[in-house]
């Protein structure tokens, strides 16, 4: 259930990201629909939907989607009282973060996850979604082979064609616009009828199209964007895009046809496709297949590009260009959640001081390996004592490091001294590496003197506030102290009550560091005593 709801979590987080996408895609193309060719917007929709399959990005420092954080952690967060309990769900719904009696840390917790029963939602309607398209796909196919025709004189010329392009025909009774369809056998659907009512020149045309869409490998697209879409059931958003993306697949096979066609040809071209609209009317295609013509709305649009068709120009490859690396910037990042604006959470009934932050607080910087990989802050609802904590909290299902928060002093003041940091922590899945307090003492040019970090003591799982502490001495000479906390893997923390002081040596050190030094090797007992020998040649 763990993993389904961390994989639900991701198609979550990029199906709202490419929904923003879309809709600047959608405008991009009321914009720039002469000056852009279709192909370009095609291949933006591909990119949308591959975004859409595999919910990966890359963080960095700004992204255009930080203009749409409203609140801590990528959401903005409602505060809903339950049975006087204070729980905290994303705006969403979909997740409780943590919910308390009061602010004692012997407060009974109660946990609560809409968004376990959310992934089984969307889980059940990619299955049911995925399960009605291939049932379609598989009556679609039977229909074809029912009505199909054999040995039809008039169309033995138009297969032997079609053989040089890798695509069978497939002559059947049933009506419709010819058709490609088939992923990985493809055949073109050619209804009898349009046969005798279509010249050769002007069945020529239309295999133009259909091999133009096999060129293109415009059916392999489709399939893309149909799981995408079966992916994304939930976001009305995929459905659009998934039609526009029909709808420019079209456009851009007749850019390409038009591209190779004679002067004259092109309005031959236009003709046909008026032609066929007249006697067959608005028509669908197979599940994942490619009608000629599909809608009297669709076609409008494709007379008036094959029409007015826009010569290639450096003004349009540079416009092209632009709004590609533009869409793909917001395809393939996102903000870093732990390099966001202090954002401040407020529920109606917390005190004024209610609030979580996602910097870290003055004096204190964030440390760690692949530390885009946590968010850190201070956090004035989970309190110790009545004193805020500091946190760290991992963003992604599986990390192979750490982060957390630190900070550096001299060690003047501690000199020949042993010290103490320590501070009171609790722990909330901390199951891969725990949680962990560390403390170093470097000497001349960083040379590390002495060190702890808890390993392997740390505090793992969920554990309430509990008392952690980590001894050291500090020897003469020594020139800085460095110390802080860590969470090692997923999880979340929250430190609180941080001290370091100085105590007596009657509290035992917790140094874990030893300097390697080369093995000395002695004699088993004294040699020349007589001081005989030596290296020949040297003299005083």
């Amino acid at each position: 259930m763990r993993f389904l709801e961390t994989i639900f979590r991701q198609f979550l987080d990029a199906s709202w990201r490419v929904g923003v996408i879309v809709a600047v895609v959608l405008v991009l193309r009321v914009l720039f629909r002469r000056q852009v060719p279709a192909r370009a917007f095609h291949w933006i929709w591909v990119a949308v939907a591959l975004r859409l399959i595999v919910p990966i990005s890359m963080p960095i420092s700004w992204s255009p989607f930080s203009l749409t954080r409203l609140a801590t952690d990528g959401s903005s967060i409602a505060q809903i009282s339950w049975a006087s309990h204070h729980i905290t769900l994303p705006a969403s719904g979909a997740e409780v973060v943590h919910a308390s009696l009061s602010e004692n840390p012997s407060s009974p917790r109660i946990l609560v996850s809409a968004l376990d029963w959310a992934a089984l939602v969307w889980c059940a309607g990619v299955a049911v979604l995925a399960v009605v398209r291939v049932l379609g796909s598989q009556r679609f196919a039977r229909r074809i082979e029912r009505s199909r025709l054999h040995d039809v004189p008039e169309a033995r010329g138009l297969a032997e064609g079609l053989k040089a392009a890798r695509i069978e025909l497939v002559v059947t009774e049933a009506g419709g616009s010819p058709a490609l369809y088939g992923v990985f056998r493809t055949r073109l659907l050619f209804p009898r009828s349009l046969l005798a009512r279509l010249s050769p020149e002007e069945i020529q045309l239309i295999l133009a199209h259909e091999v133009g869409h096999l060129e293109r490998r415009d059916l392999l697209l489709q399939s893309v964007l149909q799981t995408a879409q079966v992916l994304h059931w939930f976001n009305p958003l995929a459905w659009v895009a998934a039609r526009a993306a029909r709808h420019d697949c079209e456009l851009a096979c007749d850019e390409h046809v038009v591209s190779r066609l004679g002067a004259t040809e092109p309005q031959a071209y236009g003709a046909v496709l008026l032609k066929i609209l007249g006697i067959v009317g608005n028509s669908s295609s197979a599940p994942i297949g490619l009608s000629v013509v599909a809608s009297k709305r669709q076609i409008k649009r494709r007379i008036q590009m094959i029409v007015s068709r826009t010569p290639h120009s450096l003004a349009r490859a540079v416009l092209s260009c632009t709004v590609i690396a533009l869409v793909a910037l917001l395809c393939l990042t996102r903000e870093s959640l732990a390099q966001q604006p202090t954002s401040v959470v407020k529920p109606p009934d917390a005190p004024a001081a209610g609030r979580v932050t996602t910097h870290a607080p003055d004096g204190w910087m964030k440390n760690g390996i692949k530390m885009s990989d946590y968010v850190t802050g201070v956090d004035y609802v989970v309190t110790h004592d009545g004193a805020p904590s500091a946190y760290v909290r991992s963003i992604k299902p599986e990390i192979d490091g750490f982060g957390g928060m630190m900070q550096m002093c001299k060690a003047a003041n501690y000199s020949g001294k042993r010290v103490r940091f320590s501070a009171w922590m609790k722990t909330e899945d901390a199951n891969d590496g725990g949680a962990h307090l560390w403390f170093r003492v470097d000497g001349i040019g960083d040379e590390m003197l002495q060190f702890d970090n808890m390993d392997p003591r740390a505090a793992k799982g969920t554990t309430d506030w509990r008392n952690y502490a980590v001894v050291l001495d500090v020897p003469d000479g020594a020139k800085a102290l460095a110390y802080g906390y860590f969470v090692a893997g997923t999880g979340k923390a929250w430190v609180s009550g941080v001290k370091v002081e100085e105590v007596g040596t009657d509290v035992p050190s917790t140094n874990t560091y030893i300097k390697k030094r080369a093995p000395r090797r002695l004699p088993d007992g004294p040699v020349n005593l007589g001081l005989t020998g030596g290296t020949p040649g040297l003299t005083q």
